[in-house]
Formats: C-alpha cells, sequence, structure tokens
C-alpha cells in the first residue's frame, strides 16, 4: 500500500483505500490509464471547475495569503498583484507551504501560532523519482505482460519505502493507443515515497553533479523496466528523469515531498472535533482563521488523485448550502447507472431540515441572508446556460 500512501497496509485509511480501489474490479479498469493520457484527469477538472463560473489561471504563484482583521481576505501573488476573495481563499498546498505564505504578524492570535507551528513540523514523506520513457515499439512482443500495470520490489527483506527497492512503471499505451503515435510505446516508472531530500539539496540544478546523481538513482528504475523489456536501452528515443528538486520547483511541495506522514490510527494536530472522539490523521480542513479553507493530499482522505479531488468536494460543500449538495448528487446519479446509488432519495429529505441551518459554516455565511439560513441555492443548470449565451 505504500506506492499509494506512502505506508504499510497498516497504515493506510479505509476511506483512502475505498477512494484507489473502488474501480480496481470494474469490468475493463486499469490502473493508471485514464483514456487520452493522465493530461484528461486535470483536464476533466477544469471542465468541471469552467462550468460553474470558475477560472484556471497559469503562471500565478501566491506567495502570501493576505488577513486582515482575523479574516483571510485574498492572496498577493509573486507578481505583487492582489487577488481578493468575495467568500473564502482555499489552499490546495500542501500544510508545510500554506503556512510559509501566511508570515508571523505581531499580536496574532496564540491559536494561529500554535496551528501554524504544529503544521509547518508535521512529519512527511520523503520525494519520489520519476522516469518518463518514450521508445521504439518494432518487433516489440508484450504478450508476457498481463497489466499495463506493474509493481516492482528488489528485495522483499528491506522496506517497502526505500526508494531503491520498492518501484511502479506502467505502460498505458498497451491499452490506449492515442496516447503516442503507431509503433512506439510510452512508459512512467516511478519510486516509491521515500527518496531522501537531503543529498539533492547539496546539488545545483543543471550542474554536472547534479545530472550524474539523477541518473545514480534512476539506474534501479531503468532496471526495473528491463526486467520486462531487457532491450529497453536500445528502444529509447526519448527520456526525462524527475528528480526531488523538480518536484519542488514545479509542484511547489516543500522540499519535494510526496505528503504528510501521519499513518492511520491516531490523531493528528488540529484535527479539530472528529480528532478528540476518533483517531483522524489528518488536520482540519477549518483552519484558525475564518474565511482560510485547506484541501489535498494533506486532508481527509488523503494522498492520490481521487482522494484530492475529493477534499476539493469537501471543502466545496462547507462553504455551500445543503441543497446545493443535494441537487448535485441527484443529478450525478443519472449521468450514468453506475452512480445510481448517490440519489439521496427521501433521506436527503429527512438529512436537509437537520443540518441547513449550519451549511455554509456560520464564518462563510453572507450577511446578505438572514441568520442560520445560510446561502440561498444556486441553479448551477441555469448559472451553465447563461454563461454559455455569454
Amino acid at each position: 500500500m505504500c506506492i499509494f500512501c506512502g505506508f504499510p497496509a497498516k497504515g493506510a485509511m479505509t476511506a483512502h483505500i475505498l477512494y484507489i480501489l473502488e474501480r480496481f474490479f470494474e469490468d475493463d479498469a486499469a490502473f493508471s490509464v485514464p483514456i487520452g493520457g493522465t493530461s484528461q484527469l486535470g483536464e476533466t477538472l477544469q471542465r468541471g471547475l469552467e462550468k460553474f463560473g470558475g477560472k484556471l489561471q497559469m503562471n500565478t504563484h501566491v506567495n502570501e495569503i493576505l488577513v486582515e482583521d482575523g479574516r483571510a481576505v485574498g492572496v498577493r501573488l509573486k507578481n505583487g498583484k492582489v487577488v481578493k476573495a468575495r467568500k473564502a481563499v482555499v489552499s490546495n498546498a500542501t500544510p508545510f507551504d500554506t503556512v510559509k505564505m501566511m508570515p508571523q504578524q505581531e499580536h496574532e492570535p496564540k491559536g494561529l501560532t500554535k496551528w501554524r507551528n504544529d503544521l509547518g513540523t508535521l512529519p512527511r514523506h520523503g520525494a519520489i523519482s520519476h522516469l518518463f520513457l518514450g521508445i521504439d515499439a518494432t518487433g516489440l512482443d508484450l504478450s508476457n505482460i498481463d497489466d499495463p500495470a506493474q509493481l516492482v520490489i528488489q528485495d522483499w527483506k528491506k522496506s517497502m519505502q526505500d526508494s531503491q527497492n520498492l518501484c511502479s512503471f506502467f505502460i498505458p499505451s498497451l491499452l490506449d493507443k492515442s496516447v503516442c503515435p503507431e509503433g512506439k510505446h510510452v512508459i512512467h516508472v516511478y519510486s516509491s515515497g521515500g527518496e531522501p531530500y537531503e543529498p539533492w539539496e547539496k546539488l545545483k540544478q543543471g550542474s554536472p553533479e547534479y545530472e550524474a546523481y539523477k541518473e545514480e538513482r534512476v539506474e534501479v528504475l531503468f532496471k526495473a523496466v528491463e526486467r520486462c523489456i531487457p532491450d529497453i536501452r536500445d528502444r529509447l528515443e526519448f527520456s526525462i528523469i524527475g528528480s526531488p528538486l523538480a518536484h519542488e520547483a514545479f509542484l511547489r511541495r516543500d522540499r519535494g515531498t510526496y505528503g504528510m506522514a501521519w499513518a492511520a490510527g491516531s490523531s493528528a494536530p488540529q484535527a479539530g472535533l472528529l480528532g478528540k472522539v476518533l483517531p483522524f490523521p489528518f488536520p482540519n480542513l477549518k483552519t484558525p482563521i475564518d474565511g482560510l479553507l485547506r484541501c489535498g493530499d494533506s486532508c481527509f482522505p488523503g494522498i492520490g488523485t481521487p482522494s484530492a479531488a475529493a477534499s476539493g468536494a469537501i471543502a466545496a460543500n462547507t462553504m455551500t448550502h445543503v441543497d446545493n449538495h443535494i441537487q448535485l448528487l441527484r443529478e450525478a446519479s443519472k449521468k450514468d447507472d453506475m452512480y445510481k446509488f448517490l440519489d439521496p432519495g427521501i433521506l436527503g429529505e429527512v438529512y436537509k431540515p437537520l443540518v441547513q441551518g449550519f451549511t455554509p459554516s456560520s464564518e462563510l455565511r453572507s450577511e446578505r441572508f438572514s441568520r442560520g439560513a445560510g446561502v440561498k441555492p444556486v441553479d448551477h443548470n441555469a448559472a451553465a446556460e447563461q454563461s454559455t449565451v455569454e
């Protein structure tokens, strides 16, 4: 299980496993082979964002989360531009990177100082090394491979969190021919999330020492693929190595970390009310700052695209009326037979009066609506149609 969440099975949360493995046992399902390539995951999320009036902006690195009178009011970008928030600021950065964007202020509440210190010192996984390959597949017989995803363990006596012991590779072009030209294959190889950062931080990107160390650390990844394709190096037409420093630079993840390392079985700091009664291994998505929420792989239900997307849905639900939650579930239940279970039915009507006074969270309610009534439900379909017309 450490290939998914960075822990052996005993440290993985049940909810996390369900989000990752839910579709594994459906006909024609395959791990890590989304139709059209992995870029389709991001593009699908972007379409959903834009359908409801959102906008994805590139090259807009956030330098600081702006706080006024105890409330998050916007962000300051790297270029100096200030973007104001209408309701809330949501950070999907790691906890380590989120607190970096909130410099300590004079006379700030003690609870905020403790929250910042708790999140900034949480244990973390190491980084990951990646190897991206494009090969000539002329005369290549891969009929011996039943699954395009393969997990390779060098030594069962060693730790599976050792990045030089466990790695995985997948060949999506075995199933989806659209991801590369005819007669070629693309392969992604990556280590476990245990690659130590310390040797890398002493190196300068682009230096001969850095390039040599990259080659040294991914040798084990090449050898893993050679078990399946012995002449892989002779077939190479393209290759690129992703190092922990590349993780840090391009993904803006402190020390290139794979993610927060808090195993299931005990409550993490700042886990909220739930953490007082259950061993909840994630800090709360809410923060001591009104109008500042978190999501991403350091929030419930954990690491991985399905889990991180689910955390975004939880953050969105925190900001909108329960009527919108129920409406969205009903719409999704009609998209495909496999989603029929999402229909809230009569239970939704029973549930609504119990929680509608608390959704959205009190600190996120607009003053335009009466106390306790929440935010007026939005007809998302009508909003989407209007946006299309405009």
